[in-house]
């Protein structure tokens, strides 16, 4: 104990010398302001998530009777790319260079060429609908006896859980288509279908923080154009597609919040359109997944076109897959700055 700290202690000293009953050592209770470092509280060095990632491949293969060079022409000409696989818009053998490969029912891929080895290899990369998440495609041509072996390789980070299961069986497909176009030179390309659009978008938050963000009543006037109503089952929510297209109802059937139902905890919406012109409804999904740690992917799919009139199956769902992808797109820019109030027109 210090000279000062005696002096002050004897200010306050009775006539015995001791301190009096009520007098505070606040030299001794100085000690203890540094305890939560001294001892810290049971806990609170929680672990904290930093990575959370998932690298995927797909690699498929086929033997074919045909020449190096056949194979290439089909691989990239787009008069024989229109045949089997989609309607080439630009070209895949410009390097770095945007072009599109269109299904011609609303959907397509976004590419850009990265590799070009004649007769070899080809490499691109693709985003479906022009905003989905890239991966990226590899073509390796072999030279076997018999023809050529021809495998491709698609390559992904942190895709959608049914990435597996819908390229992963489409890749099979696709060759087969391509085999058979080799075969007979006559169309094999698969027409448009009763399934979908499938759209989707990446953003930057959880899952959680995603669902509060996009499914309140405000930003589903922004991003989904309902003009009112509100995620619920049972409710109804009246939706603008577009100056030019008019207006869809949408008709809340199942809600599943973030966290309610096991094993994957993950929020999903069932829902039905329809429009007047219909006399019948759309099915359709919007839900919710992981796309590595703080970011997650909005996913939507429409089944059951066959429902419409024959001659409205096709423009409709045209319609519709551009609304979507417009959609996601403006859903993406809540997650900006305040001021990036532009977004994709709704005409």
């Amino acid at each position: 104990m210090t000279d000062s700290s005696v002096n002050a202690i004897n200010d306050f000293a009775r006539p015995d010398g001791k301190p009096p009953p009520n007098f505070v050592d606040r030299f001794r209770l100085a000690n203890l302001d540094g305890t939560d470092i001294m001892i810290p509280r049971l806990g609170i060095a929680s672990a904290r998530t930093l990575v959370r990632d998932r690298w995927e491949q797909l690699v498929t293969s086929i033997d074919l009777p045909a020449s190096l060079e056949i194979v290439w022409q089909a691989l990239t000409n787009p008069d024989a790319l229109k045949l089997w696989l989609a309607v080439c818009h630009g070209s895949l053998l410009q390097v770095d260079q945007d072009c599109m490969l269109d299904f011609e029912d609303g959907e397509f891929f976004l590419c850009r060429s990265a590799v070009v080895e004649p007769s070899h290899r080809l490499q691109y990369f693709w985003r479906w609908l022009g905003i989905g998440q890239a991966t990226s495609v590899t073509w390796d041509l072999e030279a076997i006896t018999t023809g050529t072996r021809i495998t491709v390789t698609e390559e992904a980070l942190n895709p959608p859980w049914d990435w597996q299961t819908w390229n992963g069986g489409g890749w099979n497909g696709i060759l087969d288509q391509l085999a058979n176009y080799l075969r007979t030179g006559t169309e094999w390309r698969w027409c448009w279908r009763r399934m979908g659009p499938y759209a989707q978008i990446e953003l930057p938050a959880s899952t959680y923080e995603t669902w509060d963000r996009l499914f309140s009543p405000p930003s589903l006037k922004y991003w989904l154009l309902a003009t009112q109503g509100n995620i619920a089952p049972n409710q109804s929510l009246p939706i603008l597609i577009g100056d030019a297209s008019g207006m869809v109802e949408m008709a809340i059937q199942e809600v599943v919040l973030p966290g309610q139902s096991p094993p994957s905890f993950l929020p999903h919406i069932s829902f039905s359109l329809t429009r007047p012109v219909w006399q019948t409804t759309v099915e359709g999904r919007l839900w919710l997944e992981p796309a590595g740690w703080g970011r997650s992917f909005l996913q939507v799919f429409h089944y059951n076109w066959e429902n419409l009139p024959a001659g409205l199956q096709l423009s409709e769902r045209k319609i519709f897959t551009r609304f979507w992808a417009d959609a996601m797109q403006r859903a993406s820019l809540i997650f900006r700055a305040l001021d990036a109030t532009a977004g994709p027109h709704n005409w």
